[in-house]
């Protein structure tokens, strides 16, 4: 074999075009002959260097080796080369097997239509999610036969792409997602009660089912031994009296919904946002009281015998780190991060007046809604001989701080400057009435009046009554630590830094509870028993599992969209039936899905997912 040099001229411009191919010789009746064996591109190697890449292309088409060691740039070439060749060779055989394959037909274009249009793009990603984590084989294992397998993926499935009551999930698998084609089991004809009862199955795994999936997913996502658990708690209302509900119960609603009864749903998550497990509470649980059953599900379901050797860090919020919760945790040998409960910066209020100057300063990179970097303050000091605190000043936590501030305090003074026009025009005459107004009125802004001085005077002369009302600080700011907190930890190896971020990971956690919220149907609840609200919460926290391992995937290609982009994207790719009639009046439904658009495509790539579903064509109708 050896390589030859092809030009073609352009008449036009005249420039010539450079062409390079490996030729072969070969013996024919008449003689010898010669034949083009691949395409080379153009070559830049110089031409004394053509006979040895020639040699080395010939070994590589019969699988031989050469035995004299070539040139790195020889064997790169060789090696493209050979890659486009066999590329090109698979393409051409694609075509002509689709030449052979092709059916003609004479059809009534007038005839033309579709049918039976459903959504198809979020299907495969979650399919292919489920798959991923594993989440059949889970229920394999707890005992789950086929139909209840393809049963479970409808619901939790159903949940990520369509949340919603049990029963508007039913009518959307049955009626607008082609989720159905890609089960194992057909469930068209099944009826919704079979779609309530399989949560009721889910729900009477659900320790076993979080304890197999959280294993699966360390091993999948390299959680290491020294891991890192959040833990925090929310909670969402229902909808109805709720009356034999036992789980129901009165509470602070952190939706702001102060006239519907709570239900409360604790979560550990690792530093990837993955549920380790949840538990299901009462609306009036008190959060700190929760932490004991914590740590009994990770000494008994995630390390068992291993716990006296390894000891997750546990991080999370004031509202769980009360002194006893430390003590406990500290009793146990637990590390931990925690943000101190008690308003401990007071105590490092000379620390925080110069935290700007004399603090170590990072710069999160991250843009507030002004297009200012927000940064952040921080300064480690000692704490007792096994812990250490962390002074910290967010620039944008005090912008947020403050504006709250500023809000409060305007309302604040529109109420008291609506008081004092009452008072003005008479509507309120009683020296008494007033004072009751006036403490009702500090009642209600309790965390601004304090920062006022309120009187009320009544004339000697005439019994008119005035409001006098002045600020006690001159500062702008109602609170001078807006901004300022302090985390504690037992990790004194760390720098102020590396605890600053690990605490930073408690935003995971809160991204969960938030993409339950507003992505995966987790408010509110209808349902108005125990046990079926048990079941709404933990469908929504599997769902959750396979969103964030969608994102996860996502993120690591450097796409940081949020699955409520994704499913918006995706719901665009749909699969189809159309019906066609030949000219002797045969008709024909071809099910096939449509062509993904460049935006499908590159979700599909960043996941390595393929459309597994088939073209289908069925006769439905045999002319004459």
């Amino acid at each position: 074999m050896f390589i030859r040099e092809y030009n073609t001229k352009n008449k036009k411009t005249g420039k010539v075009y450079s062409a390079h191919k490996l030729v072969e010789s070969f013996q024919t009746e008449k003689g010898p002959r010669q034949r083009i064996v691949m395409q080379l591109g153009t070559l830049t190697l110089p031409k004394s260097e053509w006979k040895k890449l020639a040699c080395v292309l010939e070994a590589k088409l019969s699988g031989q080796s050469t035995l004299l060691p070539n040139e790195q740039i020889i064997e790169d070439i060789a090696d493209k080369s050979i890659e486009q060749h066999k590329l090109v060779k698979t393409v051409r055989a694609k075509e002509q097997d689709c030449k052979q394959n092709q059916e003609l037909l004479t059809i009534d274009i007038n005839s033309l239509a579709t049918i039976k249009h459903r959504s198809v793009g979020a299907e495969i990603v979650a399919h292919n999610a489920w798959n991923k984590l594993g989440l059949g084989s889970v229920l394999t294992e707890c005992g789950f036969d086929s139909r209840q397998k393809a049963l479970a993926e409808a619901v939790i499935v159903g949940r990520l792409i369509h949340p919603a009551n049990d029963l508007a999930t039913y009518r959307w698998f049955q009626n607008r997602s082609n989720l159905s084609e890609l089960l194992s089991v057909d469930l068209t004809k099944t009826g919704k009660d079979a779609f309530y009862e399989i949560v009721d199955d889910i729900m009477a795994h659900k320790e076993s089912i979080e304890k197999k999936l959280t294993n699966r997913e360390g091993k999948l996502y390299q959680r290491g031994e020294d891991a890192i658990f959040l833990y925090d708690l929310t909670n969402t209302y229902f909808e109805g009296s709720c009356l034999n509900n036992s789980l129901v119960a009165y509470g602070k609603c952190k939706s702001k919904r102060t006239d519907c009864p709570l239900v409360t749903l604790a979560l550990v998550v690792d530093t990837k946002g993955f549920p380790i497990f949840s538990e299901i509470y009462a609306g009036n649980q008190s959060e700190p009281e929760t932490l004991t059953d914590v740590i009994k599900r990770i000494e008994n379901d995630i390390y068992g015998m291993q716990i006296s050797i390894i000891k997750p860090t546990l991080v999370m919020d004031r509202g769980i780190a009360t002194a006893d919760n430390i003590e406990l945790m500290d009793k146990e040998g637990y590390p931990y991060i925690v943000i101190e409960r008690s308003n401990v910066t007071k105590e490092y209020e000379n620390e925080f007046k110069t935290a700007k100057t004399d603090f170590e300063i990072i710069d999160t990179s991250h843009k507030s809604a002004y297009g200012d970097i927000n940064h952040v303050y921080i300064k480690k000091v000692e704490h007792t001989e096994k812990t250490c605190r962390v002074l910290c000043l967010s620039e944008g936590k005090e912008r947020k701080e403050t504006a709250i501030d500023d809000k409060k305090e305007q309302r604040f003074i529109e109420d008291v400057n609506r008081l004092k026009k009452s008072v003005a025009k008479g509507y309120v005459k009683s020296y008494d009435k007033v004072v009751e107004r006036l403490g009702r009125l500090k009642e209600r802004h309790s965390r601004v009046a304090k920062y006022y001085v309120l009187n009320v005077t009544k004339s000697e002369t005439d019994g008119s009554i005035e409001i006098l009302a002045g600020k006690k600080i001159k500062d702008d700011k109602l609170d001078k630590f807006v901004g300022c907190y302090v985390i504690e930890s037992t990790h004194m190896n760390l720098t102020g830094k590396e605890i600053w971020k690990l605490y930073m990971t408690l935003t995971r956690i809160e991204g969960a509870f938030r993409a339950m919220k507003s992505e995966l149907g987790f408010r509110p609840v209808f349902h108005q028993n125990a046990e079926r609200t048990k079941g709404h919460l933990f469908i929504s926290v599997l769902a959750y599992h396979l969103l964030n391992a969608i994102e996860t995937d996502m993120g690591d290609a450097g796409d940081n969209r949020q699955w409520a982009t994704l499913r918006d994207e995706l719901s665009t790719h749909q699969r189809s039936t159309v019906v066609i009639t030949e000219k002797n009046g045969s008709v024909h439904h071809i099910r096939l899905s449509g062509t993904p658009e460049s935006e499908h495509k590159k979700i599909y790539d960043i996941l390595g997912v393929k459309d597994p579903l088939k073209r289908i064509d069925k006769l439905a109708k045999i002319g004459l």
